[in-house]
């Protein structure tokens, strides 16, 4: 392999890997995640 292509190969490596990272960093799922329908009804009998 030249060393043309190993620094294309590294260059490529490099840049998914940190595309990797920023994405894990700045992923909604650090956020937090809530399972609800937000309408806050309730069913209560009559009393």
């Amino acid at each position: 392999m030249s060393a043309d292509k190993k620094e294309k190969l590294l260059l490529a490596l490099t840049c998914f890997f940190a595309g990797m990272v920023f994405g894990f960093y700045s992923a909604p799922i650090k956020k937090g995640i809530s399972v609800s329908c937000g309408n806050n009804n309730t069913v209560q009998k009559d009393k």
